[in-house]
């Protein structure tokens, strides 16, 4: 969900980007656990040598998050999702999962993924998480969050009754509660 969050506040008009180039997308992955600091500053060695490199794998992790975002708020609104959203996140999904091993890591199976390339197997991780939220029991729960200025964040609801409303209680659920806690008392002193 981190990755689809990289757009803030989508329910607005004009949205707000979080990954503005190339860099901000190297940068998001390394904090993010995404390839190694070593692999990192080779790919971005290589997209300043090669610009178009790097513009085209910005073109396709933005792409990516968009064809994810799209077809998680089809499930949520319950319609199937535009065929321009299942036909990017299949195209990304097959040129993933070539390079993907089974493997017996500390006494059990595990997926082995490498990230070898700058494009495509850059998002290698993001693709085969995100198709597995997707396919899994906990695709039910994802949800988009409830604030009425438009934060438009997705999230897994991990609550044991499946009524969270908000991204984050501590900042679209604080806000909400106060804005009805003044609108009660605002309504109350003019009674």
């Amino acid at each position: 969900m981190r990755f689809v969050n990289t757009a803030a506040w989508r329910l607005r008009d004009p949205s707000e980007e979080r990954l503005a180039d190339a860099d901000e997308l190297l940068a998001w992955l390394g904090e993010n656990g995404i390839g190694s600091a070593r692999e990192l500053k080779r790919i971005r060695s290589a997209w300043q040598a090669d610009v178009g490199r790097g513009e085209a794998a910005y073109r396709d992790a933005i792409m990516l998050r968009e064809a994810i975002y799209g077809i998680l708020i089809a499930r949520i609104e319950q319609h199937a999702p535009a065929e321009a959203a299942l036909k990017t996140f299949n195209q990304m999904l097959a040129r993933s999962m070539p390079a993907a091993t089974l493997n017996w890591i500390s006494g059990d199976v595990g997926w082995s993924l490498t990230s070898e390339g700058d494009g495509p197997d850059l998002l290698k991780p993001i693709v085969t998480s995100a198709a597995a939220l997707m396919t899994g029991p906990r695709a039910r729960r994802v949800k988009q969050c409830q604030d009425d200025r438009g934060c438009g964040w997705l999230f897994v609801d991990e609550s044991r009754a499946q009524n969270r409303r908000w991204c984050a209680m501590g900042d679209c659920g604080n806000r909400a509660k106060a804005h009805r806690h003044y609108q009660r008392t605002r309504d109350q002193e003019r009674r």
